[in-house]
């Protein structure tokens, strides 16, 4: 079966947002704000260096995660106006749409490699401290229905909607990628 998604973003430049800490940073702060210029993400987020912030925009731009939406003439400037992409917004929905398989199981291949390969670099690491870096995986089975499971994910989201957005009078807070895999449905009786 050949996928029939609509988007000018490849998979894993969508899962490189995911897992890169600076574009994932610049993704949810353009998300969260609707629209957003680099002088509000650079008011937003303290930690990213102003080449760097202006660098990603670039490559996000390339990439098609995000698009410039306006450009205004500030002084002697031009500023520009930064939204993200639909294709990159509507890209899940269009293969549970299309309930294809193949491709769900490609999201899920490039999600699982990109997760990996940031476990790989943090423990390449000449210092790492597993339980000072806050660093951990687990998996619990739980038995519920697809109701249950829609009710968990979005008081899941009510958690962590306050997290997603650096704090800027906590100094130590470090950006982490908390990842969640919702297995299939397992028929067997336990």
């Amino acid at each position: 079966m050949e996928v029939n998604i609509q988007m000018d973003i490849s998979i894993k430049d969508m899962m490189d947002c995911i897992v890169n800490p600076v574009k994932n940073q610049i993704v949810l702060a353009i998300q969260a704000k609707g629209e957003c210029t680099a002088k509000d993400l650079l008011s937003l987020q303290y930690d990213i260096p102003q080449a760097t912030l202006y660098r990603t925009l670039n490559r996000l731009v390339e990439s098609g995660v995000i698009k410039i939406v306006e450009e205004k003439k500030v002084r002697a400037v031009t500023e520009k106006v930064y939204a993200l992409n639909e294709s990159f917004l509507n890209v899940n929905q269009s293969v549970i749409e299309q309930n294809d398989g193949e491709a769900y199981f490609k999201l899920f291949t490039n999600f699982l490699i990109v997760l990996m390969k940031e476990f790989q670099n943090y423990a390449e690491k000449s210092s790492i401290n597993i339980v000072e870096d806050g660093s951990g995986f687990s998996a619990t089975p739980i038995y519920a229905t697809v109701e249950e499971m829609l009710d968990i994910g979005n008081k899941f989201k009510e958690i962590i909607a306050p997290y997603q957005t650096r704090n800027a009078s906590v100094e130590e807070q470090k950006m982490h990628i908390l990842a969640t895999i919702i297995t299939p449905p397992n028929d067997k009786k336990i």
